[in-house]
């Protein structure tokens, strides 16, 4: 079945990307969905995720305001105002017989302003600039515009954005509007394409996420606070269900399963989602334990998760791990997050986890660790921070690859208290 892309932005640029569509991807089928102001681009979300496979943004305003008020499930994709709209709109100056002397630009960032700027060889007076911040709402930009015209400080105004453009001809202002490009359009539908077919990869997986909840103790309040809270925490959960398109189920006390595909569980937004509400778990001392199985059957994915929980148990505030084939990762969304094996079939960790007492797997992890810090040296209070365990247990553990000929005492390091200088330690690995 061929996928359908929806085109999402203002009139104008919508039309540039139709004649694009039309022109370098004749077979696939799109729909659009216009919206002169980019705050409304959140009233054709739902219907073009139902209608659409992909989803491709006129810009990256037109994006995030999308992704302010909406859940985007769907693979999309931006079409960035760079070099080549700006050179575009730099051509129409030229041919219109514009002046370069004095201009105001929004949305480019000033290094790509600069660099055309450089290599377009036309001598440029005061250039004013405004580049694109999500922070910045629509309305600003049109201000910034009026009272540099008004103020007689430019004389042309260039603008990314159709509602800014059209305000400012409205009211007899000299302006000019930055459009993207044909090219630009075809290389991010190319990119939209294989991300869509990815997804649909992905999403043939099964993904199981169990969730087990426990209390901080060293802030308990009484009962009934604590059930307010795990209800109010299971209301939020709900939402992350609703957003994940999954089923979930209470299988113990303060344990639930929720069951949804791959492609959806794992997207960056939704991790991030059931990120923000570990973090709401925190703030209220209830620790939240999470692993997240991936798998072609049901039995493989919870099998995987178990396996995902049970690192997530280890960590004294909870977190979350998603374990897929032999990988596993997490906690994600942490300073700490690393990627490692569950089964390693390196034949010279294995010699070494045998002559350590210890597994393949522990040893995958340290050295996902030295190769995400970049160092290989430790004393054991950075060993210990880093693993996620006692420092008494990182000496221990440094002790080991030390007896057993895979660490040398390089130097002390300072004390960090009052004390003798912690031991520093090279892993060879």
């Amino acid at each position: 079945m061929k996928k359908t892309i929806a085109l999402i932005g203002p009139s104008d640029s919508v039309e540039i990307m139709r004649e694009s569509m039309v022109r370098f991807f004749p077979n696939v089928p799109f729909r659009e969905y216009i919206r002169e102001r980019i705050e409304d681009t959140h009233e054709v979300i739902e219907q073009c995720q139902m209608e659409c496979d992909g989803l491709l943004f006129s810009g990256i305003g037109v994006q995030d305001a999308a992704k302010a008020r909406c859940i985007l499930t769907k693979p999309y994709a931006k079409i960035e105002r760079g070099a080549y709209s700006l050179i575009r709109a730099f051509s129409e100056v030229l041919r219109l017989g514009l002046s370069f002397d004095r201009i105001s630009i929004d949305c480019v960032t000033n290094q790509i302003l600069h660099e055309v700027v450089r290599e377009f060889g036309i001598p440029f007076g005061k250039v004013h600039s405004m580049p694109f911040s999500t922070k910045v709402p629509e309305q600003a930009f049109l201000d910034w515009h009026r009272e540099l015209l008004e103020s007689d400080q430019v004389d042309l105004a260039i603008s990314g954005f159709g509602l800014v453009y059209q305000e400012l001809v409205s009211h007899g202002h000299s302006a000019l509007r930055m459009l993207p490009s044909s090219l630009q359009v075809r290389d991010t539908v190319e990119h939209l394409l294989t991300a869509i077919a990815a997804q649909g990869l992905r999403s043939a997986g099964i993904a199981i996420q169990i969730i087990q909840l426990s209390r901080n103790e060293t802030y308990s309040t009484n009962q009934y606070d604590r059930m307010k809270d795990e209800g109010r925490f299971f209301l939020e959960l709900l939402d992350y269900v609703r957003a994940v398109q999954g089923s979930i189920f209470t299988i113990g006390k303060r344990e639930y399963v929720i069951f949804s595909t791959r492609g959806v569980i794992e997207s960056p937004e939704h991790l991030d989602m059931f990120g923000l509400l570990i973090d709401w778990g925190r703030k209220n001392s209830i620790n939240v334990s999470s692993g997240i199985g991936i798998g072609t059957t049901a039995f493989e994915a919870e099998k995987s998760a178990q396996t995902a929980i049970s690192h997530s148990r280890e960590l004294p505030e909870g977190g979350l791990f998603l374990v897929h084939d032999d990988h596993i990762r997490g906690p994600l969304g942490e300073d700490d997050e690393l990627l490692y094996r569950t089964r390693v079939e390196d034949n010279a960790l294995q010699r070494i986890a045998k002559e350590m007492g210890t597994t393949p797997r522990y040893l995958d992890r340290i050295r996902a660790i030295i190769e995400k810090t970049g160092k290989n040296t430790f004393d054991s209070g950075d060993l210990a921070a880093c693993l996620g365990i006692s420092e008494r247990s990182a000496r221990r553990v440094l002790k080991k690859f030390l007896d057993n000929g895979h660490a040398a005492v390089v130097g002390q390091g300072a004390p960090h208290t009052v004390g003798r200088p912690k031991k520093l330690f090279q892993i060879k690995l």
